[in-house]
C-alpha cells in the first residue's frame, strides 16, 4: 500500500503501527517487555493501543481533515478533530485510570504509552486542544512520558532523517 509508517528489517518491509510494534517486541524484546507477559495485562495494553491506532488516529489523517475543511471550512475541521480526538482519548483515559500506575498500564513503559504519547502531543501541540482540562489523567501521563529518555530519544527532532521544516 506504500504507507507510512513502514520499516524494513530482517529482509522484509512491514507497515502498520501495531504490526511493527509487535514485530519489534517479538524479534528484539525489551526488558521490561513493551507487551507484558501476563495475558490480561497484555490485552489491556493492546486495547489502549488499538483505541488510538484504529479508533482515533485515522480520524485526523491529513487527507481527511483537509477534505472536511474543503467542505465545511476551518471551524468544521476543528470541530471534527476535537470530537474525534477526545472521543478516543477519553476512552483510553478510562482504561488508564483503571489500570495505570506511573505509565498507562502499571509502572513499566508499554506499547500503550508508545501509541498514546504522539496522540496526546497531536491534540495538545498540533491542534491546540485543552488536554489538561478534558483528559487530566492523560495530561499527567504525557508530562511523565515527556521526561522518559526513550521518549526523548524517539522525538522527531532527534531523528537524523527528519526533513527540514
Amino acid at each position: 500500500m506504500n504507507q507510512v509508517p513502514s520499516i524494513r528489517l530482517d529482509g522484509i518491509t512491514i507497515s502498520q503501527s501495531m504490526v511493527i510494534a509487535e514485530y519489534l517486541e517479538e524479534t528484539r524484546p525489551t526488558e521490561p517487555p513493551m507487551l507484558p507477559k501476563d495475558p490480561k495485562t497484555r490485552a489491556i495494553v493492546r486495547e489502549i493501543a488499538e483505541i488510538i491506532n484504529s479508533g482515533t488516529q485515522p480520524n485526523q489523517n491529513l487527507g481527511l481533515i483537509n477534505r472536511i475543511e474543503e467542505l465545511g471550512g476551518v471551524d468544521a475541521k476543528m470541530a471534527w478533530i476535537e470530537k474525534a480526538l477526545f472521543r478516543g482519548l477519553k476512552a483510553a483515559e478510562a482504561l488508564v485510570e483503571k489500570y495505570g500506575g506511573k505509565y498507562a498500564v502499571g509502572d513499566d513503559l508499554t506499547i500503550a504509552d508508545a501509541f498514546l504519547y504522539p496522540q496526546i502531543y497531536s491534540a495538545a501541540v498540533r491542534f491546540g486542544l485543552d488536554v489538561e482540562k478534558n483528559c487530566p489523567i492523560l495530561h499527567r501521563l504525557y508530562k511523565t512520558l515527556s521526561e522518559h529518555p526513550a521518549v526523548i530519544a524517539a522525538s522527531p527532532d532527534q531523528q537524523k532523517d527528519l526533513p527540514p521544516a
